[in-house]
């Protein structure tokens, strides 16, 4: 399997796989990307001959045909157009020009799979996992701060080692370092290396130097560098640069290599079907809606391009209910001495599965007279939701992770390189669980919706006050608590013979919520301050 896909302006395809002898590239030249287009609404029931006609003349399209899609997990199958395209970078203009193309009314048709990532896209749809069957090796570029604005560096780090001198003798220690390594990952202190030092050869008139193992292409730009405004901060996206044969991971645009390593990136690549280099600049939502992208895929169901979910109905008194977070118990202020912490395992991503939180089922339409969701009375369907097989796997693959990772520090001489893989994927593992949440009321999740958030935050305060009530009973007294951690301390009230055990007692809280409690710490004295 590739693990990494190189695209030619030409429409030619080479894939990169891993073997004991070296990466092996394959070609090829007739791989045409697919997208759909579908009526919005599945009582419209809009003829698509007349876009299909229309389209079969465009001289991008190389072929187009109906086919039974579900155009969302609340719709079933019917008939939509597929377009062929003839080239990948060609498929979003194409859905852009479908209402130029036809004759329906603006609004009537909507454009599915879209919007993905070129590498993520032939992995979904030749169905191919790009993680690696063999260790990968790499190399690190790394300039200094100080050289990083230069159109010629004086100096670079090379798998370590300083190098200093003319753009001559920086660009043949390169170049002896990819002879003797043959990486198959770059990982860059910044994009930029790439071609600086490209053009430092040209400027050089050393005609010889390349990082690519392509013989015809030293590199290619992905995308171009610019700035961003997000919740009132503006940030910057640094260019994007492809060398073909190679996987690169950028340093100063990444979050999974930079909070975990290549073994989280990897333990992720095979869950999401992202190659390395896209999961490595990917956000954690990027990773998030691949992996549910994966799942619809197999459930045979599109991706909208633009989300369009609308909120359902509510009545006013519902909405003021709904519009809640976790709940938080305000702490004492003052010295508290003997506390413990207790903390629910996963609390948000747990609730997803124990309570099938999921948009798919969530105020179904079959049991609208059910009152499954605490104080916001929403039905949930009996039906499994997607949501649920998305996460129930990460779920369990992290607990067995950290199982394996107590174990490893259990041993008298533990094995760090096995616990830093470990630690790794752990850590990868967690950032998506955190997200999960949240994701569900993000206006542009591709499957969000906003009742599935509400019904998380509900369940969870459900769950921290039937914690607090019965560790009160039990002779412990709450002195903080906020969304899935609480903090106790024997209750003076209370006698010590009288008291029960705080590991039986979260025994049987876990028993009865379905959900872990932990005893996170013992504190000999803990302070909260007012501010």
């Amino acid at each position: 399997m590739p693990f990494t896909i190189d695209f030619l302006d030409d429409g030619r395809v080479i894939e990169w796989g891993t073997t004991a002898d070296g990466a092996v590239p394959t070609e090829r030249d007739d791989y045409t990307p697919r997208f759909y287009v579908a009526p919005r609404d599945p009582e419209t029931n809009s003829d698509l001959t007349k876009l299909r006609s229309v389209y079969n003349q465009h001289p991008d399209v190389v072929a187009t045909e109906t086919v039974e899609r579900r155009p969302g997990f609340r719709r079933d199958k019917e008939a939509v157009l597929a377009v062929d395209v003839a080239h990948i970078n060609r498929v979003s203009t194409l859905a852009r020009q479908t209402r130029q193309l036809s004759e329906y009314p603006i609004g009537d048709l909507a454009c599915f799979n879209v919007d993905f990532s070129r590498e993520f896209r032939y992995c979904l749809e030749n169905g191919i996992d790009p993680t690696p069957t063999t260790e990968l090796s790499t190399l690190r570029l790394s300039v200094p701060m100080t050289e990083t604005s230069n159109d010629v560096y004086g100096e670079l780090s090379v798998a370590g080692d300083r190098v200093v001198g003319s753009p001559r003798d920086i660009l043949s220690t390169v170049q002896a370092a990819l002879e003797a390594h043959d990486p198959d990952v770059l990982v860059c202190s910044t994009s930029e290396i790439i071609p600086t030092l490209h053009e430092m050869a040209t400027d050089a008139g050393v005609d010889e130097f390349t990082l690519s193992r392509h013989p015809e292409i030293d590199y290619q730009q992905l995308a171009s560098r610019s700035t961003y405004a997000s919740y009132g901060r503006v940030g910057h996206s640094p260019a994007r640069y492809n060398v073909p044969g190679r996987a690169i991971i950028d340093e100063s645009n990444t979050f999974f290599y930079g909070e975990t390593n290549l073994d989280g990136v990897l333990d992720l690549v095979s869950r999401s079907k992202k190659p390395i280099q896209e999961l490595a600049w990917a956000s954690i939502g990027n990773v998030l809606t691949a992996i549910q992208i994966c799942e619809a895929h197999d459930r045979g169901v599109l991706v909208p391009w633009n989300s369009w979910r609308h909120e359902f109905y509510k009545q006013m008194g519902t909405l003021h209910d709904a519009d809640r977070g976790g709940f938080i118990f305000a702490p004492e202020v003052g010295l508290h001495e003997d506390v413990h912490e207790l903390d629910f395992s996963s609390l948000y991503p747990n609730i997803i599965c124990t309570r099938n939180v999921s948009p798919d089922v969530i105020r179904c339409d079959c049991h609208s007279d059910r009152e499954d969701v605490p104080e916001l009375g929403y039905s949930i369907c009996d039906d499994r939701g997607y949501l649920v097989d998305v996460l129930q796997p990460i779920i369990d693959a992290r607990d067995e992770i950290k199982a394996a990772i107590r174990r490893e520090k259990d041993q008298n001489n533990p094995n760090e390189e096995r616990l830093a893989e470990l630690e790794g994927r752990s850590g990868a593992l967690k950032w998506i669980l955190v997200a999960c949440f949240g994701y569900q009321g993000f206006s542009n999740a591709k499957f969000g919706r906003i009742e599935c958030h509400e019904a998380i935050n509900a369940f969870a305060r459900e769950i921290l006050l039937t914690a607090k009530q019965r560790l009160e009973a039990g002779g412990w007294r709450v002195v903080h608590g906020i969304v899935d951690s609480i903090w106790v301390t024997p209750d003076p009230a209370v006698d010590d013979e009288e008291r029960e055990d705080l590991s039986a007692l979260a025994t049987e809280i876990t028993e009865r919520v379905e959900i872990r409690l932990e005893h996170e710490a013992h504190y000999d004295w803990v302070g909260f301050v007012p501010q």
